[in-house]
């Protein structure tokens, strides 16, 4: 399939955004992110410090992929298949009705807890990354390229705030029910 090359920029750098700040959250915190894939309850315990640390190994390898643009097809593909699991992982909890743990996707001060929105969210951002499967239809130019960053900065800042649109919900419910 052949795309603008702008699209596939745009891509790219949401891709490179997103899965940048996840892992620097990760790194900072990582004995919590550690906590968060146990609590998860996927995963026998001792095994979520190695799934944790391979995590944040694939994301790296993501964001070196996209930033660069070397191996984009096999990291677009584990990026797909990571947000698949990272949704089917809060899908599963949901059935459980674990609904207040942290989604732990960016370690922020302002905790996300599971929710239907979060799964959704995951899946945009697969529909998102889909440009990165083809082929740009020809080289880019520079009005291309600065169309195809500020795409890319601009969708993920509506990312971000659609995250704390979500936390800052989750924090007033909380203060709702604490003083009520």
């Amino acid at each position: 399939m052949i795309i603008d090359p702008a699209i596939v920029l745009a891509s790219r750098v949401l891709g490179t955004l997103v899965f940048g700040a996840a892992v620097l959250g990760k790194l900072r915190h990582r004995d919590e992110f550690v906590g968060v894939v146990a609590n998860y309850r996927l995963v026998p315990e001792p095994l979520a410090t190695a799934v944790a640390w391979l995590i944040i190994v694939f994301e790296i390898a993501i964001v070196l992929s996209f930033a660069t643009g070397l191996w984009l097809t096999a990291a677009a593909a584990l990026a797909v298949l990571l947000l698949c699991v990272f949704a089917v992982a809060m899908a599963i909890n949901l059935v459980r009705g674990r609904t207040e743990i942290d989604c732990g996707c960016f370690q922020s001060a302002l905790r996300q807890r599971l929710s239907i929105a979060l799964v959704v969210r995951n899946l945009l951002l697969i529909v998102s990354l889909l440009p990165l499967f083809g082929s740009p239809s020809r080289p880019v130019s520079v009005l291309q390229m600065l169309d195809g960053i500020a795409a890319g900065i601009v969708l993920f800042t509506l990312y971000q705030v659609f995250g704390l649109v979500l936390s800052l919900r989750d924090a007033a419910e909380a203060l709702r029910k604490r003083f009520a």
